[in-house]
């Protein structure tokens, strides 16, 4: 005596290929986008002003001709803003799925890491779904190596923020912040950083 196999058994859905489809389709695009942004326009072969110009093509707005190699962006490149002269060193991690600005004349630090995804649910519970928070960075501001901006923090202009500090909420202009979390530590005029200078 044979069992018939309930519906759906050993035969894909519809509903399981279109999944399928779709999956494939995000795949590709973020292959495509991965390639151009953080493979041909990163690369040590790419001369900075050309570099610029591919992440133009791409969609996002850099007006800056100091983006160092090996930077890295993930999410919507054309939620990217980068302003006049500011430096990006090498090994930046920008994650834009909201709107990421960085001002005029910034320097940031090797390896700094500037996420807008947010995972916080009521309650302080954790939800898988993320939602996006924007980061504005202002003018002359001045991120340390190894900075990390949590998603949803304005810092304001003239700031110069220590090595290594979690900036996980805004920071006033004309300061200077260090630790994790970042605390206003003292108070300073406006910032001297010249861009191209390096960052530690």
């Amino acid at each position: 005596m044979t069992t018939a196999l309930p519906a759906g058994r050993g035969t894909p859905r519809r509903s399981d290929l279109r999944l399928l489809v779709e999956s494939l389709r995000l795949d590709a695009r973020v292959f495509r986008r991965n390639l151009w942004f953080n493979r041909v326009a990163a690369s040590f072969a790419v001369p900075k002003v050309l570099r610029r110009t591919l992440y133009r093509l791409g969609g996002m707005a850099v007006d800056s001709f100091v983006v160092s190699p090996a930077c890295r962006f993930e999410g919507d490149p054309r939620n990217v803003r980068i302003g006049a002269r500011s430096y990006l060193n090498l090994q930046c991690y920008i994650e834009a799925v909201a709107p990421v600005e960085i001002g005029v004349d910034c320097a940031v630090g090797m390896q700094t890491m500037i996420i807008t995804s947010d995972h916080r649910g009521p309650g302080g519970t954790w939800r898988s779904q993320a939602s996006g928070l924007p980061v504005v960075i202002g003018d002359r501001v001045w991120l340390g190596a190894r900075v990390t901006v949590l998603p949803g923090v304005t810092i304001g202009d003239d700031v110069v923020v220590a090595a290594g500090a979690v900036v996980a909420a805004d920071c006033l202009p004309r300061g200077v912040y260090a630790g994790v979390p970042a605390r206003r530590v003292r108070e300073v005029g406006p910032s001297r950083i010249g861009a191209g200078e390096a960052t530690t």
